[in-house]
């Protein structure tokens, strides 16, 4: 009886835990670094690509994505466990708990891109985008590029909930090329 119990547990828990599908990931991925590469030219060499996967309500089966680029000189006590590969840029997975995104990317050689020489940091920009527990999007953020990120979203086939709320907030650009922030 344990056992039946104990096997029941851990289905419900494997299958109730809200999960990207790998090919949605790589876009929200390949979305974010075509907006970053329409504003500027992206050093795939000395700019590491971090990509956070957290739960946000697990009541709500919601969580969240964000990506980023950062230079190493600007970076410190992020921690991550190994260094990926994707589509060229050296890719780290900070703070990851979600053993599943590991798998999604190739691995390279661990390098410590923790290398802090100062503290401005101009070019930081960031996604951050989440999904219901049927992989829909239900909110962009930061909100003054949301429209823009939808665009690009959609553009490569990501789906978006019926709860999600358009806010036009400043350039109606579809394709985010005279964006400026």
């Amino acid at each position: 009886m344990k056992k039946i119990l104990l096997i029941t547990l851990v289905f419900f828990f494997t299958f109730n835990k809200s999960a990207i599908k790998k090919q949605d990931l790589h876009n929200i991925i390949k979305g974010y670094i075509e907006y970053i590469s329409k504003k500027r030219k992206v050093d795939n060499r000395n700019e590491i690509l971090a990509v956070s996967f957290h739960d946000q309500t697990k009541e709500k089966g919601e969580y969240s994505i964000d990506v980023a680029f950062f230079k190493p000189e600007f970076m410190e006590g992020i921690q991550y466990k190994n260094v990926y590969i994707f589509e060229g840029y050296k890719l780290i997975l900070p703070d990851n708990e979600c053993k599943s995104i590991e798998k999604m990317f190739k691995k390279t050689k661990y390098e410590n891109f923790n290398q802090k020489k100062t503290m401005i940091n101009d070019d930081f920009e960031n996604w951050h985008i989440v999904l219901n527990k049927k992989n829909e999007i239900t909110f962009l953020s930061p909100v003054p590029i949301s429209g823009c990120m939808k665009s690009i979203l959609m553009n490569r086939k990501l789906k978006f909930s019926d709860t999600y709320e358009d806010i036009t907030f400043s350039n109606p650009s579809a394709d985010c090329s005279t964006l400026t922030h």
